[in-house]
């Protein structure tokens, strides 16, 4: 029970936490406002789980098997996930808060929503390897798990400096564009079983990049 529960559930959250005293500690944001981007990310939770479940019973394009799972990724887990997550940023703590204030709070949430989505993920293939009486792969679990986190948080951020861009006057709605578009290409190469699933990584180190990007040019705009 605790060795294929207990302790990898605790591990799903050590991203989260590693994060919440990083920014609390080195950046001084506050326990409550960094506790409102958790609730925030877990509230996210379920209306994209819900859709998650609902939508590819579609199918859409059935005969296109490679197309199908490129719309999917894009409009489930690009557009659709994206957008909803904006709609929970709105709520985060902005009083008096700067770009970067704002920004770490989000990839809080961000890592919030990745890490209880990973339990969901965690839980979900320990129970099909029970019923087929087989032996769960770890390393390969938990290396979608981490990486899931990368994704969610930095997608996150994407929309959350667009969010900021709005509130400022100094609309930057490629941030948008590329969280949609980085965490559609990541989860639809994330899904295959081969060689190909590492192009999910340069999807990851792109999202990283362009969080940078989209900072610099958002604070300093005249460089």
């Amino acid at each position: 029970m605790f060795l294929s529960i207990i302790l990898p559930v605790i591990l799903c959250f050590i991203p989260l936490i590693a994060a919440i005293l990083i920014f609390a500690l080195g950046f001084k944001i506050r326990i409550g406002q960094l506790g409102i981007a958790v609730l925030l990310g877990l509230a996210a939770v379920l209306p994209i789980s819900v859709i998650q479940f609902f939508l590819p019973s579609l199918n859409i394009l059935t005969d296109m098997p490679i197309l199908r799972e490129i719309l999917k990724s894009l409009l489930l887990y690009g557009l659709i996930e994206e957008i909803l997550k904006c709609v929970f940023i709105l709520p985060l703590p902005k009083k008096d808060k700067s770009a970067l204030e704002f920004l770490l709070l989000a990839f809080t949430m961000g890592l919030a929503l990745g890490c209880f989505e990973s339990i969901v993920y965690y839980l979900d293939h320990l129970q099909m390897a029970n019923n087929r009486n087989a032996t769960l792969l770890y390393a390969p679990i938990f290396t979608r798990i981490f990486s899931s986190d990368l994704i969610h948080m930095t997608c996150t951020g994407l929309c959350a400096l667009f969010i900021y861009s709005v509130r400022n006057k100094c609309l930057c709605l490629t941030s948008l564009f590329s969280a949609i578009l980085l965490h559609g290409i990541y989860d639809f190469f994330a899904g295959f079983q081969n060689g190909l699933r590492w192009f999910a990584v340069f999807a990851i180190l792109l999202a990283i990049a362009e969080c940078r990007l989209k900072y610099s040019s958002i604070t300093n705009p005249s460089t």
